[in-house]
C-alpha cells in the first residue's frame, strides 16, 4: 500500500524561513503553552502581523480575563470537536489541568459538566457555536455564575476559537514537531504519518 502524502493547503513556515523576531517569539512560546502549538503559528506566520496580533488576542482571552482558563479549555475542546477540527480537538493546554477522561467526554453530545459554572459555559459555547446564541433561557444560567463583562469574554472566546477551528480544518494542518506531534491512539483526518 502507497503511503499518503499530507500536502496542507497553507504551507508551515521552516525555522530557517522565520525571520521576524516576535513571530520566532510567539513560536517558541507555543512550544510551552500548546494550545495553539507550534504548527499552528508555522502557518499563520505566513504573515508575521497577523499571526503575532492573533497571539495576543488569543493569550489574552485564552489565559486571561477573569473567567478562569480551565472553563475556557474545556469549551475550546468542545468547539473543537463539534466543528470537527481534529487538529484543535487533539491539542490541549497542559495549564488547564484537563484529565483525559474530561476531554473525551467533552466529545459527548448530552455530557454534563459536574460544576455549574463550567456547565452553563459550555452550554453557552454550544449554543453560540451551533445556533444564534441568544436563548434566553442561556444568558438566564449564565448570569447566575459570570457578570456581563465574563459573559462578552466568554462569547469573545468562543468566536475566535470557533474560527480558528475552521480555518485549522482549511489550511489542513497537521502537526510540524515532536512536540505537537498526534497522541498514541488518536488517527489523523489526513491518514498515517
Amino acid at each position: 500500500m502507497a503511503t499518503q502524502v499530507h500536502v496542507p493547503n497553507v504551507p508551515q513556515l521552516s525555522s530557517d524561513e522565520v525571520s521576524d523576531p516576535t513571530l520566532r517569539a510567539v513560536i517558541e512560546r507555543a512550544a510551552e503553552t500548546k494550545s495553539p502549538p507550534q504548527s499552528w503559528y508555522r502557518t499563520m506566520g505566513q504573515n508575521p502581523a497577523v499571526a503575532v496580533e492573533f497571539a495576543r488576542y488569543w493569550d489574552m482571552l485564552h489565559r486571561g480575563g477573569t473567567v478562569p482558563h480551565r472553563i475556557k479549555e474545556l469549551c475550546r475542546l468542545q468547539i473543537a470537536q463539534m466543528i470537527g477540527c481534529e487538529f484543535c480537538s487533539r491539542q490541549t493546554s497542559p495549564a488547564a489541568g484537563i484529565q483525559e477522561e474530561e476531554r473525551l467526554s467533552c466529545a459527548l453530545p448530552d455530557w454534563e459538566h459536574p460544576d455549574p459554572a463550567t456547565r452553563v459555559a459550555l452550554h453557552y459555547a454550544r449554543t453560540l457555536t451551533l445556533d444564534d446564541g441568544r436563548d434566553v433561557e442561556v444568558y438566564e444560567e449564565l448570569k447566575q455564575h459570570f457578570t456581563n463583562g465574563e459573559i462578552i469574554e466568554l462569547a469573545a472566546f468562543f468566536t475566535l476559537t470557533a474560527g480558528g477551528n475552521r480555518m485549522a480544518k482549511s489550511w489542513a494542518i497537521e502537526p510540524h514537531t515532536d512536540s505537537d506531534a498526534i497522541p498514541a491512539g488518536v488517527v489523523s483526518i489526513h491518514g498515517s504519518h
